[in-house]
Order: C-alpha cells, then sequence, then structure tokens
C-alpha cells in the first residue's frame, strides 16, 4: 500500500525512525485519517521501552523545545521550524480499570498491548517507522476493515462500561465520517448509557465541547439524542428543535466576530455553548447545567451562615423544612443532588416558569448566575421589539448582555432581518459612541452633585445616541429644557 504522507511530515517520520530504529510507530488519527486521505496534524508517536529517550534525541535534531512527564512517560517536542507540527510522544502501555468509569491503571507494554488499550478499531492503526518497513501498517483488531466498510466499532464488549465517554466519542466519529456504529456497539452503548451520569461534570463537558467543534455537530447532537444521552445525564434535558440553525449561526457568529471585531475577546466556546443550550430550555436548568459542568458561573449568596444561624437551621442538611424556614419554599418536584463538593438543588417551581436553582455549600445558600442564560433571555426581549424603536432604547437594551449572545442573535435566521441590523448598529456603532457630556461638565453648568446627576447624564447622552444633540454645546440648553419639563 503506498500511503501519501506530504512533505515535510514525511522527512520528519523518517527522522524518527533513524533515531528509534525498531521501537517507533505513528498511532491513531494521523494513521486513520492518513488512510481515509483526510488532512491531519495531530503526530502520536508510540515507542516501546522509552519514549522520552526518543523524544530528547529529536528535541536536539530540531532545535525544539521539550516538555516531559517522566510519571507517564510521555513527552512533547516542539520543533523550532515553525512548519513541523509538535509531536507527542509515549512509551507503549496497557490499561486495566478497576470499575466503570475510573481512570485505568497503566503498566507498560508492547506495541500490540498499545493498540488493544484503544477505544476503537479504526484508531488502532499503527505505522512502522524503522527504515526496513517505514510505512507498514500494523493492525491488530480489524480497523482497515471497518474503515473501508465505514463501520466505528469498540474494541471489546466491556469498552462502553469501562469509559462511558466512548458514547460520545463513537457518535462523534460516525458523524464526522459518515460512518455507522456497528450494530452491536448499539446495543453494548444502551447497556452503559445510565453510566454517564455518574461521570464527573468536568469530562462530561470536555466531550461535548469536542462534539460542538465539529462540522457535523447538529448530526452527531442527533444521535446522542436518540440514545438518550442527554435525558441521561440529566433529567428532563431536552435538546432545542432549533440547535441545527442555532449552531449554524454560532459558526458564522464566530466567522463575523474574528473579522469585524478584531480588538476584542470573543469567547468562540461561550458561543458555541449558547447555541447548544439554545432558547427553549428553562433558566433554572441552564444553570443547572453551568454548574454541574463547570461552566462559566457565579454563586450569588443569599443566605450567609450567620443568618442561617439566626434562623436556627443548618444548611449541612438540604430539607424542605429548612428552605421553608429560610424564606426559600420548594416545591415537592425539587431533585436535590450532591455534585461538584456541594448540594444542587433544582426546584421547577410551584408554577409554570418560576422554576429556580440553588446551591448550598459551606454553610450558605447560593443562587446560580451563568451568562449562558443571555441568548435565551435576549431572544425574549428581541420578540417585543418594535420598528421604532429609538437608538437610545437599543442602547439600553442591549449594554447588559455579553457580546456573544448578541453576535449570535444577529446571525440568527429565525430572528427578522430588520433586528438583526438593529443588534449589528448596536455593535458596530452604538455602544463605541462617547458621551459629549461628563459628570465635570454638569457642574460647570451649575448642576449640583447629587441623585439627578446619573439621571441628567443619561437624558444627554440618549439625546446624543437619538441624533437630538449633534456637538457638545447643544448639550446645556438641552439640559434647561429637561430640568424646566421636569
Amino acid at each position: 500500500m503506498r500511503l501519501d504522507i506530504p512533505e515535510p511530515i514525511l522527512s520528519l517520520l523518517y527522522e524518527i525512525g533513524e533515531v528509534a530504529e525498531k521501537n517507533a510507530y505513528l498511532v491513531g488519527g494521523f494513521v486513520r485519517d492518513l488512510l481515509l486521505k483526510r488532512p491531519s496534524l495531530d503526530i502520536d508517536i508510540v515507542v516501546e521501552e522509552d519514549a522520552i529517550r526518543v523524544a530528547q534525541a529529536m528535541c536536539e535534531r530540531w532545535n525544539g523545545t521539550l516538555e516531559v512527564h517522566a510519571q507517564f512517560g510521555t513527552a512533547t517536542v516542539t520543533p523550532e521550524n515553525t512548519d513541523l507540527p509538535k509531536v507527542d510522544f509515549v512509551t507503549a502501555r496497557r490499561e486495566t480499570y478497576q470499575g466503570s468509569g475510573t481512570l485505568p491503571i497503566v503498566q507498560s507494554g508492547s506495541i500490540t498491548d498499545d493498540l488493544r488499550r484503544r477505544d476503537f478499531s479504526i484508531n488502532a492503526l499503527a505505522m512502522r517507522l524503522d527504515q526496513t518497513d517505514f510505512g507498514t501498517i500494523v493492525d491488530e483488531t480489524g480497523g482497515f476493515a471497518d474503515l473501508e466498510a465505514g463501520i466505528v466499532r469498540v474494541l471489546h464488549n466491556r469498552s462502553f462500561i469501562d469509559d462511558p465517554t466512548r458514547i460520545f466519542r463513537a457518535c462523534r466519529y460516525a458523524g464526522r465520517y459518515g460512518f455507522q456504529i456497528a450494530e452491536n456497539d448499539e446495543m453494548l452503548i444502551r447497556e452503559a448509557l445510565s453510566l454517564l451520569a455518574q461521570l464527573s461534570g468536568e469530562r462530561i463537558r470536555n466531550e461535548i465541547d469536542s462534539v460542538l467543534l465539529e462540522k457535523n455537530a447538529p448530526e452527531i447532537v442527533d444521535h446522542l439524542t436518540e440514545l438518550g444521552v442527554w435525558e441521561t445525564i440529566s433529567a428532563g434535558w431536552q435538546i432545542s428543535s432549533d440547535f441545527a440553525s442555532d449552531f449554524q449561526s454560532a459558526r458564522s457568529a464566530i466567522a463575523w466576530a474574528s473579522e469585524r471585531l478584531t480588538e476584542e475577546e470573543f469567547d468562540h466556546g461561550l458561543a458555541r455553548w449558547m447555541a447548544f443550550l439554545g432558547t427553549e430550555m428553562p433558566i433554572y436548568q441552564i444553570e443547572a447545567l453551568s454548574f454541574r459542568f463547570i461552566l462559566k458561573h457565579q454563586l450569588q449568596r443569599l443566605v450567609s451562615p450567620a443568618q442561617a444561624e439566626n434562623q436556627q437551621v443548618s444548611l449541612q442538611k438540604v430539607t424542605h423544612a429548612v428552605f421553608e424556614k429560610l424564606g426559600y419554599p420548594l416545591s415537592q418536584d425539587a431533585i436535590i443532588k450532591y455534585q461538584n463538593g456541594k448540594w444542587c438543588i433544582v426546584d421547577i417551581g410551584l408554577s409554570k416558569g418560576s422554576g429556580i436553582t440553588y446551591i448550598c455549600g459551606e454553610g450558605s445558600l447560593f443562587r446560580v448566575e451563568t451568562p449562558f442564560t443571555a441568548y435565551k433571555q435576549l431572544k425574549e426581549k428581541l420578540a417585543l421589539l418594535k420598528a421604532s424603536v429609538k437608538p437610545s432604547e437599543i442602547y439600553q437594551l442591549f449594554k447588559s448582555y455579553p457580546i456573544e449572545a448578541l453576535v449570535l442573535a444577529s446571525k440568527g435566521t429565525t430572528v427578522p432581518e430588520w433586528k438583526r441590523e438593529k443588534i449589528k448598529d448596536y455593535l458596530l456603532v452604538l455602544r463605541k459612541v462617547q458621551p459629549f457630556i461628563t459628570g465635570k461638565d454638569l457642574i460647570a453648568f451649575g448642576e449640583k452633585p447629587g441623585a439627578t446627576f446619573k439621571t441628567q447624564l443619561w437624558q444627554l447622552f440618549a439625546a446624543q445616541l437619538d441624533r437630538e444633540i449633534t456637538k457638545k454645546e447643544e448639550a446645556h440648553s438641552y439640559l434647561r429644557k429637561i430640568n424646566n419639563n421636569g
């Protein structure tokens, strides 16, 4: 088989093979994508015996920088030549799992051991790098046949039980390449599904992050929905019916922001997650998931330990009676779970739309505040927007929203074009306008600092935004007029 490896990668691999002799193999995603004739820059090298020795030698050759993790037998070399990718070196190993969802116990092993520990057969392919057999494919698990057949298949029946995050990866690879998950694997996934609820929020978040980076994310999310993944992770979690549209909006928003908002920090991940959580999910559920997955959030204290003590209650015990006494009564449907070292109380509310998420920890009661609710809230405000809205009203409406939510809505196909133009006008023009008048100017006009200062400054700035005054010299007479009318 002739493998079409482009330069300078080909020369780089020859060098590694020369230094490592018969002990080095190119493995994983690069081999898979090479066989599929797809571009890849993830260079992972498995070395039998001592990967760090080979990495050190290559670092000297490439005059690069070396990062070593001796306890794991791994190292990363970043060549000085920026045309060359960084290369990860790993000592061949084998793994055993002590329980479902736990991290494996790792021991040194052979290339065969290393390939058999991998998640799917299509990722368990290796290519020899030694000079005599350079380019020879090592296939211990039938991965090449699965590539040709377009099948994603795990290597053993306990694979999803050992590591339930492979459920996400199976769907991700199937969606990326247009493959099918092996029929038996679908059954194995359903048997392991309940274990997803036991995973840390961070591990789940990382897998979702990887899904949202995929071009075919809507198809992958649909497959995960069919398998019941979201409901298993969090009761009642349903993906928005607009996700496919919102996902495309997020891609457009990221591209637009990269081109038009070059001087500002635009959080790509925040935009993708806003699209993913969508506008149909209740606010309290977005708050709960933000806490669960350790997404960006803050805890706003409602009750301090001293206040709880004054009420003669302990927030170490989360009960309906405690919440009732503190003035935050819970409905009978409230769900209480221990997550991330604290108690998370998700209450769907006594009436529709009144749900709330509480956090109890360190003797305090908190509310969750997160920017991920902003897109839903913005869409609700946009629904009430009228065409006659003034620039100052636009400014007031949009100034409190994260830039990611605004750009996302400006690209939303479900938002009328004229409303999208209002958002863009705010982003590109209105929010950059500097007020003509400051507090010092008001004092010079004879105004005394006090409670009305803030109101007067806003009234003058609003008039400026609405083009009722167009220069600083007009501000004094305008101020006299509004004072007289007041």
